[in-house]
């Protein structure tokens, strides 16, 4: 448990920070919808009726990235990130493999290797000390008047 616990505090800054601008790549066909079909090469469609829907995907991924960028600076927003990251992540792994059978599929394998890291990482960060929500407490509050939020020992 030990080697768990001093390769996640080893290494949950640079985790977060890399993982999080790569996850945040979606933002361009979040922005123009065109880019999708290259950026999945070339083996992903859309049609007129999916492009709210993929648009709207895209933004929220980049915004998953930029949230996993700002914990990687911020440690009091770790916890509910990997909490976030690691659920919404593991179902995309879930998907890609019962999906593989699809000609589209292998259009979302660079995506599948990147969340399934990102899985395995949570499964680790949530074993190791700084996943379990018992080591959180709450601030003093005659230190921050009218708020209180999770701090880590």
């Amino acid at each position: 448990m030990n080697t768990i616990n001093t390769f996640i505090a080893r290494t949950i800054r640079w985790f977060l920070i890399v993982f999080g601008l790569v996850t945040s790549a979606t933002l361009p066909f979040a922005v123009d919808i065109h880019l999708l079909t290259p950026m999945l090469g070339g083996l992903v469609d859309y049609t007129p009726s999916s492009v709210p829907a993929l648009r709207h995907w895209g933004i929220m991924i980049f915004g998953i990235g930029v949230l996993m960028v700002v914990a990687g600076l911020r440690p009091w927003l770790r916890f509910e990130t990997m909490l976030f990251s690691t659920v919404e992540k593991a179902f995309m792994v879930y998907l890609f493999l019962a999906n593989q059978d699809q000609p589209w599929a292998a259009g979302y394998f660079f995506a599948f290797i990147v969340d399934a890291v990102i899985v395995a990482y949570g499964v680790l960060y949530f074993v190791s000390g700084q996943g379990r929500p018992s080591t959180w407490v709450m601030a003093d509050n005659a230190a921050v008047p009218g708020a209180s939020r999770p701090v880590v020992r």
